[in-house]
């Protein structure tokens, strides 16, 4: 309490708004864009291996929140607490720095370059910062998922390795997961649980059948991104209209995107590429 009290009396209007803005750096959407974005137009492998580091950590954050059941500063004296819609469930680890962590250490792993580690330092860091700033997480949460979103995505990418060289462990990790929805009554993890289900099922079909290939002419490259994130945007908002409310609706509407991401869009891609002039790719 007194760390985030400390941090807390140096706010004004303006470091509540960057706080915020930062805080962005470590959720869902900016996620999504970015990890879409590779697979389909720079490096699909990378970018698979990307979605399913960052999605395996948010299904670790959430499953050990739920071991330990460590409230959150919120409320307490003379705490401000900010931006309180990113901040359900239980505090321990914080689930923004562990999912920032994992992303940026694997993007770090992808660039290999020391102005990038350098950022992508600076960026998981101010993140966590943000966190302790917005009253919504203790200094313990956010050093425990710098920690462990560091350490997860550099055991799972060579997990991830391993396994594509036996594709058949996909299948099986598949079913892993959907065997333990049932234990983890929680919306955020029937979404996690069924996008990681919908990318590795992707992830298998596109190396068996579909070989697909990321290159294209910059205009073709720009409208496989827009017509892909309207493809995902209809799964995501168009099927929970029609779709009865509940945990496996959620588990199937984002199994369809993971698959759609992996697998379905690339498939029609290739059709807009076929034709294409090949020989100024971006």
């Amino acid at each position: 309490m007194e760390v985030i009290r400390f941090v807390q009396s140096f706010h004004t209007p303006l470091f509540d708004s960057l706080a915020q803005a930062i805080t962005m750096v470590g959720e869902d959407t900016f996620f999504i864009i970015l990890a879409l974005v590779i697979i389909w137009c720079i490096n699909k492998k990378e970018g698979w291996h990307l979605g399913l580091i960052a999605l395996s950590s948010g299904a670790l954050n959430a499953g050990i929140k739920q071991i330990f059941k460590i409230q959150r500063p919120i409320g307490g004296k003379g705490i401000r607490s900010l931006r309180l819609e990113t901040a359900g469930g239980y505090s321990f680890p914080s689930g923004h720095t562990q999912f920032t962590a994992s992303i940026w250490t694997k993007l770090a792993l992808m660039v290999k370059g020391h102005w990038f580690s350098i950022l992508a330092a600076i960026l998981i860091v101010l993140v966590g910062l943000s966190r302790i700033y917005l009253g919504v997480h203790y200094l313990s949460d956010v050093i425990a998922g710098l920690i462990i979103g560091i350490l997860w995505a550099l055991i799972f990418d060579k997990i991830l390795t391993w396994m594509e060289e036996r594709p058949e462990s996909l299948l099986v990790l598949s079913a892993l997961i959907l065997a333990s929805l049932p234990f983890f009554l929680n919306a955020d993890y029937f979404k996690i649980a069924g996008t990681l289900v919908g990318l590795l099922l992707g992830g298998y079909l596109e190396k068996r059948y579909l070989h697909f290939q990321e290159k294209a002419p910059l205009l073709i490259q720009i409208i496989k991104v827009l017509s892909g994130l309207l493809g995902v945007l209809a799964i995501k908002s168009g099927l929970k209209a029609i779709l009865p409310a509940s945990l496996y609706s959620d588990a199937l509407r984002y199994f369809l995107i993971g698959l759609f991401a992996m697998f379905i869009a690339p498939y029609f891609f290739g059709f807009l590429t076929k034709n294409s002039d090949q020989t100024t790719p971006l």
